[in-house]
């Protein structure tokens, strides 16, 4: 009796060890979306309640209300995702907040996608991407348009945001978000034959 009571703890401790090293870990949640459009259709404005997010209109691609990019760091992502619209009429969209306030980060993503318009009209040439990171939340979120789901599948996007748990665990966020950035464009390069100048 005593035996299997002692085991039964010795087995409860294990698992709850294992469970507390994962969380330790975890770093960043990582999560990816190929949302259908990054527009509100007719049947969702009549079927969902409408979704806000707290957040003023963007000032350019990279809204950083989290201050984690330099001047310099931030520039730099600035020009190389305004060549990427211009060159493959992708708009990429970078925002840190430090939190959603509470909100799923998968419904937060999407809702300021679509405030913002992210991604042109006529997607049939180029197509939107947002891409979320809340600090203290200690997520991340990248909403991906219909156009570029098949350049962008959901394992792909998880592989390339994964690569940046460690630069965010250590701080380096603005780092991890570059790299980030910077693989998913990569893949763009690859699948849609072009090359930007400018690099990360």
């Amino acid at each position: 009796m005593i035996l299997s009571i002692r085991s039964a703890l010795l087995a409860l401790l294990l698992v709850l060890s294992i469970t507390c090293v994962s969380c330790a870990f975890a770093g960043l949640t990582n999560g990816t979306t190929n949302d259908s459009s990054t527009q509100p259709s007719d049947q969702n404005l009549n079927t969902q309640k409408p979704t806000t997010t707290p957040l003023p209109p963007p000032s350019g691609f990279v809204n950083d209300f989290a201050n984690v990019f330099t001047p310099e760091s931030k520039q730099q992502l600035e020009t190389v995702l305004d060549e990427l619209k211009s060159k493959s009429e992708i708009e990429f969209a970078v925002v840190t907040v430090e939190t959603t306030g509470g909100r799923a980060i998968a419904d937060y993503s999407l809702a300021l996608a679509k405030e913002w318009g992210v991604g042109p009209k006529d997607t049939s040439r180029g197509g939107g991407l947002l891409l979320l990171v809340a600090i203290k939340d200690r997520q991340w979120r990248l909403q991906v348009s219909r156009s570029l789901e098949r350049d962008l599948p959901d394992d792909v996007t998880k592989v390339l945001g994964d690569s940046s748990t460690p630069l965010y665990r250590q701080g380096k966020y603005d780092e991890g978000i570059k790299h980030y950035v910077k693989g998913i464009i990569s893949k763009l390069e690859e699948m849609r034959k072009f090359k930007l100048s400018h690099q990360l």
